[in-house]
């Protein structure tokens, strides 16, 4: 009976209340451009590269008429912009930066209606950045949403929980009767992924055993938490259809944890506030799909010049759908890699073999060798009584370890274990390097809610 009662209220969801809701309520373009973007992917690589090409040439024309920061970088760089070359003429803008934003913000934007509002980055480095964007940014990123949902098996309506850690979405999106309307109309289910107490954790398996959600939406750290307390204490577990992660790099080992425990397939979502989401992977998980439509994304190295792809990079997006402030060229803080192959799948969307993490995760040993904080890992990840790591870099050659133990009592046991990894860690960082453990009783996540497996804390020169 009950999954009659869901199958009806489904349909009700989404025939009825979530069109009635983007189409009366919200007068939004959601529902039409979600149809055009089902229907672009099928395009060729070669059109959509058109159509992109066609987008960051007017948005860049916009900028030059309207945007005085860009007025004069254009004009101090002496570039005359051509829509047939536009992916060489952009190359010669500066890339911009947090600093530049923060320094140069009031000729940053220009209000082209009323429907802009005022945002902030996640502030994982501890700095954060104050953004305009507008409704029709807002659209276009809701419909590629509902896009990278699509490819995950939900259907609009379907029943979702979203595991989330930001507080400022928590609070706007799941608290008192405006949130309980919007969870009823959407059929998402909003729970706050900050802390993942055990109280917290019992509530979460609770909730998606009573629910059945096809999509289970996740911060990357939060599900994995949960995998490992749901297999550690033997619960019993409702599989979705699929389980899709964001605000976080989904490290080989999490997502291979995350798949045996809830018995389903992994989708990674690649995004963030200032931009929206960017990338996903599709049903043959052979790389993420970049919607080139919506973003013009390059992988450059620390001096800014372009990287071949198959090599990881700094990530330069440009947003397509944001005239009310455009971001031409923004370091959003991340590594990348592209992949020059075609997904199987058939969708007319460039690939992104990979995320590897912020450029904060990028370690640099003495000998003047840049590390991937990917590399720890796999240290640490299958180590019995560690419930949570988190590696520092605090100096050149200092690391510090600090470690969540599922059992204080049986840390001398695991004395040979940390010596082997000491071992490894000076073997990459040089002999001379300091690693110290630190038995902690929690790790605090960032700003955002996200929580970094590793950081250094090496500015970079």
């Amino acid at each position: 009976m009950s999954m009659i009662k869901t199958s009806i209220s489904t349909r009700i969801r989404r025939n009825l209340l979530i069109p009635f809701y983007w189409n009366y309520v919200n007068r939004s373009n959601v529902l039409n451009y979600y149809e055009y973007l089902r229907r672009i992917q099928w395009n060729s690589l070669e059109e959509n590269r058109k159509i992109q090409k066609r987008k960051l040439f007017e948005l860049i024309q916009y900028a030059f008429r309207n945007i005085p920061y860009y007025q004069k970088i254009i004009r101090e760089c002496g570039i005359n912009f051509s829509e047939e070359i536009i992916f060489e003429d952009i190359k010669r803008l500066p890339i911009l930066t947090k600093e530049i934003i923060r320094n140069h913000f009031s000729d940053l934007y220009r209000f082209k209606d009323k429907t802009y509002y005022t945002n902030t980055s996640g502030g994982s480095t501890g700095e954060p950045v104050v953004f305009y964007q507008d409704k029709e940014y807002l659209d276009w990123a809701n419909a590629t949403k509902r896009l990278f949902n699509k490819w995950a098996g939900r259907e609009i309506g379907d029943p979702m929980l979203k595991l989330w850690g930001s507080l400022p979405d928590i609070l706007e999106g799941g608290k008192g009767f405006k949130g309980y309307l919007r969870q009823l109309f959407s059929g998402v289910i909003l729970l706050g992924a900050s802390k993942m107490s055990e109280k917290d954790m019992y509530k979460c398996i609770k909730m998606i055993n009573r629910i059945k959600p096809c999509l289970i939406l996740a911060y990357v750290n939060s599900v994995d938490v949960l995998a490992h307390f749901i297999e550690k204490n033997r619960l019993s577990i409702y599989s979705p259809h699929a389980i899709m992660t964001a605000a976080g790099v989904l490290f080989p080992e999490v997502k291979m944890k995350i798949e045996e425990v809830f018995r389903t397939n992994v989708f990674n979502r690649y995004g963030s506030r200032e931009v929206s989401d960017m990338a996903c992977n599709c049903e043959r998980d052979e790389g993420l799909h970049l919607i080139s439509t919506i973003h013009y994304l390059e992988i450059v190295d620390d001096e800014g010049r372009p990287v071949e792809s198959g090599k990881s990079g700094n990530i330069i997006v440009t947003s397509l759908t944001n005239y009310t402030m455009p971001l031409i060229r923004y370091q959003i803080g991340d590594r990348g890699t592209l992949s020059n192959k075609q997904c199987s799948c058939g969708r007319g969307f460039p690939l992104m073999k990979s995320v590897d993490g912020r450029l904060t995760d990028k370690f640099r040993n003495r000998f003047g060798d840049h590390i991937s904080g990917g590399l720890f890992i796999d240290f640490f990840y299958y180590q019995s009584n560690i419930k949570q790591f988190q590696v520092i870099q605090e100096q050149v050659d200092f690391i510090s370890i600090n470690l969540v133990l599922n059992d204080k009592s049986k840390f001398k046991d695991m004395n040979n274990n940390l010596k082997e990894i000491k071992q490894k860690i000076c073997k990459v960082m040089g002999h001379e390097t300091k690693v110290e453990y630190n038995i902690v009783d929690k790790i605090e996540p960032g700003p955002s809610g996200k929580y970094n497996y590793t950081f250094s804390r090496i500015k970079k020169e």
